[in-house]
């Protein structure tokens, strides 16, 4: 079994077939699925070590970068208008709920993943918090 079916087969819940929630973007970080956390203005704010052996990329690579880096560029307009929506409205139909996204490697390449992402507001504004924990490459995406 590779790395990659490894940690999708444990991210799975036995009875329904979905991730098992996260109770905050701090269990999610302190996690060992790969992690993204980024600011108000989608950029990014660290990665855990899991991410980095997954995906290939340094904090230092992404810190400060948009997300869009780690995004295909097929998606990336639909990611920033839902991202501007979000913070027009504050209102979301996909935090909490397991996306199955690509994400871009740092060598280029995607790997299907499922995101669970998780919004907080702070008092210095929101920030979200992602677990994308590869899949296998025969699963397809949402988007």
């Amino acid at each position: 079994m590779s790395e990659a079916q490894g940690l999708y087969s444990e991210s799975l819940n036995e009875s329904s077939g979905q991730a098992p929630p996260e109770e905050s973007i701090e269990a999610q970080q302190n996690g060992d699925r790969p992690f993204v956390l980024a600011n108000a203005l989608g950029e990014v704010v660290a990665i855990n070590a899991a991410f980095q052996n997954t995906y290939g990329w340094t904090e230092d690579q992404l810190r400060g970068q948009s997300l869009s880096l780690i995004l295909p560029g097929a998606f990336r307009m639909s990611h920033q208008l839902g991202f501007s929506r979000f913070q027009a409205t504050e209102q979301s139909t996909i935090l909490a709920h397991p996306l199955r996204l690509k994400t871009v490697c740092a060598d280029g390449s995607e790997v299907v993943s499922e995101n669970f992402i998780l919004g907080e507001k702070r008092e210095a504004g929101w920030v979200f918090g992602a677990t994308l924990t590869p899949l296998p490459d025969c699963i397809e995406t949402d988007a």
